[in-house]
């Protein structure tokens, strides 16, 4: 168990999460464009096969810059909208749940709860973008159907598919829920657990709030490690079913399933794991530190 902290700011934390988000995508982009044509990717068996493939594809475009940044501006709102809420109902419901009597300390199960709670929220509001996202990073510009740009995405998704197009994929996003709830709880526990071994000057334990970036670093990609290889293949049945195609591929979600147990095995659920761990467990340590330092900065 991990002592209740005091209450934070709400404004704060979704402004700490919004910046983080921003930061965050902006430095590693590229990687999630890889990882999405991965997951989606059906035919190539190996991962290094699958990454070379891409990386060529990306060199001999006409602008390999910005065919690396392809989807930007939805990942950009997607990541900084996501971040934001999640904080936000994040730090609301522990808050809540602090006041309960009988909760002073909040356990395992008070963090998930808070954790999947707030990650429902997030999933139902920011789905939408993640449809149009995963869909234009998927393929190059050049791509027949291509969506020309964000708003024509999000014009021709509405257009053709209505309301039901922006929500492909949403019953694995809720699935994937668990991620961020196991991914907070072991992050939470692992700073109360270092907080809690160290004594200040004063012979009182540290404070959760105030450790080093190190220290940050290291809880944040301890845990990303740990959630990602739990729950990774959730994100690569999302990804299919979000595709352009999904409906001449795809019937559901248990079809997706069956689909790449028959053609690909156990290790197609892992597809794009590599360059995904390369990508998140360095996302997250960036996301955090700037998230807590933010966080410190506008409540100093």
């Amino acid at each position: 168990m991990s002592s209740a902290q005091p209450p934070r700011n709400l404004s704060v934390e979704a402004a700490a999460g919004f910046t983080a988000g921003c930061a965050t995508t902006l430095i590693v982009h590229p990687l999630d464009l890889i990882k999405v044509r991965l997951q989606i990717d059906n035919k190539n068996r190996t991962h290094v096969g699958g990454i070379l493939h891409i990386l060529r594809d990306l060199r001999q475009s006409q602008a390999p810059f910005k065919e690396a940044y392809r989807g930007l501006i939805p990942n950009l709102i997607g990541n900084t909208v996501s971040w934001g809420s999640y904080f936000f109902w994040y730090e609301l419901i522990k808050t809540q749940i602090a006041l309960i009597p009988g909760h002073d300390d909040l356990s395992f199960a008070d963090y998930m709860l808070s954790a999947g709670t707030s990650g429902c929220m997030t999933a139902l509001l920011t789905n939408p973008i993640w449809v149009l996202k995963t869909r234009m990073l998927s393929t190059n510009s050049t791509f027949a159907g291509a969506y020309k740009g964000t708003w024509d995405g999000l014009h021709k998704i509405w257009q053709y598919e209505g309301l039901r197009g922006f929500y492909r994929g949403f019953l694995p996003s809720l699935l994937g829920v668990g991620h961020g709830a196991i991914q907070l709880m072991f992050y939470e526990e692992l700073k109360g657990w270092y907080v809690s071994g160290t004594v200040t000057e004063t012979g009182q334990n540290g404070n959760m709030n105030q450790l080093s970036t190190l220290q940050y670093i290291t809880f944040s990609a301890l845990s990303k490690l740990g959630a990602s290889l739990i729950m990774y293949p959730y994100q690569v049945i999302r990804s299919r079913l979000q595709r352009y195609d999904a409906d001449n591929v795809y019937l559901s979600m248990t079809h997706v399933i069956k689909r790449t147990c028959k053609e690909e095995g156990i290790l197609g659920f892992y597809k794009g794991l590599l360059p995904n761990l390369f990508r998140v467990v360095p996302a997250t340590c960036v996301t955090f530190v700037v998230y807590e330092n933010t966080r410190s900065y506008m409540n100093s």
